[in-house]
């Protein structure tokens, strides 16, 4: 992450004088934005591509208002912030601050900014959530848990003013977040070959015998990968202690322990960041459901509500609409889709999207003649 240059403590000085010199602590913020370095300017340009620097939107966004006080961002109406795009002109501020909460989240999502990672699932391509991305549990510098902190103020503004977050996070993150204890269904849901190594069975779905373990688990020591791959000790010395079959089980605990704590800084960070914004006392009222849809909005994916939200494009002069065959068979076949796999089409259309979402974000599919997305 950059060293804040002079450009960008022209844009912070620039952003102060956006929100008005009152002083008062409840004046709503402002904020500069440069698309020079933003995953924005890529998505304007081919919306596909996912590559920014370090300086995107989130990091612009985080400089100019992590140290502003918490109450200038427990705002009511639609947006916390002002947003202004340096260069740009343009009438009002709803447009460009929806469309710089969009950029932030895909950013999140990126491969190029090391916050989040997707879950083992989705990178082993088994079990469910294999579009869910997790807290990096190496992410752990005093800048990167401060960004932690601010994502979670993110999540508290989204609350208060209904704009909805386009994130993909699974239920060990909202429960941590609510307080609630993690159990082993929370590992299968992210990783389900870790869980399933876990219970000792062998090709057959039979329990191994010590003789089997030792055929099958001889190089195992007391150590265990995190979700980005780094190695831990589970024991002081571990990675020289072999895992024997008598210690089957203890190896077991500490894995299970070990990876359903392994983001818990992280975590904490981004609950201490949604306390700063809404009330404490609020978040343990809620079930984690309930949180993930008062931020992201509900995971499930209506084809109708995507079906209203559809425009459909003529091309060398074949009319094309709702009625025509191949259009209906495109409907019947993503009817068809699981949940899971509605969410992955939405993800290879236009990015992350939660259901409730379309409408709010004004996203349109589009197809063509040959039922092609455009």
């Amino acid at each position: 992450m950059h060293t804040p240059s002079r450009a960008h403590a022209h844009a912070h000085a620039h952003a102060h004088a956006l929100a008005g010199n009152s002083g008062d602590d409840v004046t709503i913020p402002a904020v500069l934005l440069s698309l020079a370095d933003s995953m924005l300017l890529q998505m304007r340009q081919h919306p596909v591509v996912a590559t920014i620097s370090a300086d995107g939107v989130l990091m612009q966004t985080y400089r100019q208002l992590r140290h502003a006080p918490a109450a200038r961002l427990r705002q009511r109406e639609e947006m916390a912030w002002r947003v202004k795009f340096q260069g740009e002109g343009h009438q009002g501020y709803q447009g460009p601050y929806r469309e710089a909460m969009s950029a932030i989240c895909a950013e999140l999502q990126s491969p190029h900014l090391e916050l989040f990672v997707p879950c083992a699932n989705a990178v082993g391509a088994v079990g469910e959530n294999r579009d869910k991305f997790v807290p990096r549990p190496s992410a752990c510098s005093d800048q990167m848990l401060d960004t932690f902190y601010f994502v979670g103020q993110l999540m508290g503004v989204a609350m208060r003013t209904r704009n909805l977050l386009n994130l993909d996070l699974p239920s060990m993150v909202w429960k941590s977040l609510v307080g609630m204890e993690l159990d082993e269904e929370d590992l299968k849901a992210t990783d389900f070959s870790c869980w399933n190594a876990l219970q000792f069975r062998d090709h057959d779905g039979q329990g191994i015998t010590a003789a089997t373990f030792e055929e099958l688990l001889h190089h195992c020591c007391f150590t265990c990968c995190l979700t980005d791959g780094s190695e831990v000790p589970l024991l002081p010395g571990g990675r020289s202690i072999p895992v024997t079959f008598q210690r089957r089980t203890e190896y077991a605990r500490l894995v299970m322990k070990t990876r359903l704590s392994e983001s818990e800084q992280q975590l904490a960070k981004m609950r201490a960041g949604i306390c700063s914004v809404i009330p404490e006392q609020l978040l343990g009222f809620m079930t984690w459901e309930e949180l993930e849809r008062r931020v992201c909005g509900s995971a499930e994916v209506d084809i109708a509500s995507l079906k209203r939200h559809t425009q459909y494009r003529s091309i060398n002069g074949i009319n094309v609409d709702k009625d025509s065959p191949h259009i209906k068979m495109f409907w019947e076949v993503l009817e068809g889709f699981s949940q899971a796999d509605r969410r992955l089409f939405l993800r290879f259309a236009y990015a992350p999207v939660h259901s409730p979402a379309l409408q709010r974000a004004g996203l349109r599919l589009a197809l063509d003649a040959h039922a092609c997305l455009v």
